[in-house]
């Protein structure tokens, strides 16, 4: 029989082994937080999906939701949500809004190359909407910096571990989610054309459109990954450390999310009631598909779908942020049941569409809590 190998040789083994995996600052992480190295046996995970460890059979995600239990990583004293949230707050739309304040001021005197502004409604006018269109949306670069920040230095979090369970951003399911959304949007508006429908009206300001698409390009996916890393991915996973029911934190954080896009001109212009609903019902969907998939890449990318088609494609009269999109819709009058209806078909066929491109029904299957 060979002999067995000495105590001092198993220790040179185990330094060679693992010389290359990169171990936790903290041993005491949990292993959520290395989720592609089992703190058991330090074998490196060669899938990012794995549950357990294909050495040691430990547990390498919860049976739960991993993406919810990254929540209890960092510092998570009550009252640093709050400051969190105040603070974040703040710097978006109050310090964000400076360099639009400041440019609105300049022109205080009277009209400049075209352009004026009034104070009251900070809306820039002139020939072009581009310059308001990017000083708004620069608010959104700010808030983004600011919330990265303020995580890393309030909470001790990792910005992934907000936004996704997964060992990287899966950039390729919110380019799939763009996809589809568009695909789904252009078919009723294909039928709205042909039908000769009043409904729409063409701007025909092309050469505006044009520059407004390359800042649309660069800035509506910060604005909108901004938001859903926010909603779905800090209030979600603050809320679970709250409350154990995910339906319960679902209708929390889609009801702020509603009540918050009432400083909009949109439902004080197309009716307060179908309005929240509407924004109620997409903070719902955008959950669920966040807490299903274990991530906000899916949600992410419809919101910048929905974002980018407002103000490219079709765009509303009494908008937040002005654009010279292609249509504009003539219809001021928005009836809630059919809105209802046509919102929640829409949802429950994109559902069915991510669930069989990223095989969820198998996922509840063998996760029945989720």
């Amino acid at each position: 029989m060979p002999p067995k190998p000495s105590m001092k040789y198993k220790k040179l083994s185990f330094i060679v082994q693992n010389l290359f995996v990169r171990y936790p600052r903290n041993m005491g992480e949990t292993i959520r937080e290395t989720s592609n190295i089992c703190l058991n046996c330090r074998n490196w995970i060669s899938s990012s999906i794995a549950s357990y460890c294909q050495i040691c059979g430990e547990c390498i995600k919860s049976k739960t939701n991993s993406f919810l239990d990254n929540s209890s990583l960092g510092k998570n004293n009550w009252w640093i949500w709050i400051v969190f949230t105040v603070i974040f707050i703040v710097v978006w739309q109050v310090i964000g809004s400076l360099p639009l304040v400041g440019f609105c001021r300049l022109l205080k005197t009277g009209t400049v190359a075209g352009y004026s502004c009034s104070l009251d409604e900070l809306v820039i006018t002139g020939a072009s909407k581009a310059p308001n269109f990017l000083l708004m949306h620069i608010t959104f670069v700010i808030g983004a910096a600011s919330f990265y920040f303020f995580l890393k230095i309030l909470h001790n979090k990792n910005l992934l571990k907000v936004l996704t369970e997964r060992i990287r951003f899966d950039y390729k399911r919110s380019l799939f989610a763009l996809s589809i959304f568009f695909l789904f949007a252009i078919i009723p508006l294909t039928a709205t054309l042909l039908t000769n429908s009043s409904e729409l009206k063409l701007r025909g300001d092309i050469t505006d459109l044009l520059l407004i698409t390359l800042i649309a390009l660069i800035f509506v996916p910060i604005q909108a990954s901004l938001e859903e890393a926010f909603f779905r991915g800090y209030l979600l996973q603050g809320f679970s450390l709250l409350f154990k029911s995910r339906v319960l934190i679902l209708i929390i954080t889609s009801s702020i999310f509603a009540c918050l896009h009432l400083m909009n001109p949109e439902p004080w212009s197309y009716g307060v009631g179908t309005y929240l609903i509407s924004v109620f019902l997409v903070g719902m969907f955008m959950g669920l598909i966040t807490l299903i998939d274990g991530g906000i890449e899916l949600a992410a990318g419809i919101h910048i779908a929905n974002n980018l088609w407002v103000h490219l494609i079709v765009g509303l009269e009494d908008s937040v942020i002005p654009s010279s999109s292609l249509f504009i819709t003539t219809n001021q009058n928005l009836d809630m049941v059919p809105t209802i209806i046509s919102s929640m078909s829409q949802y429950a066929l994109l559902t069915v569409v991510f669930a069989f491109r990223y095989k969820w029904f198998s996922k509840l299957k063998k996760y029945p809590t989720l």
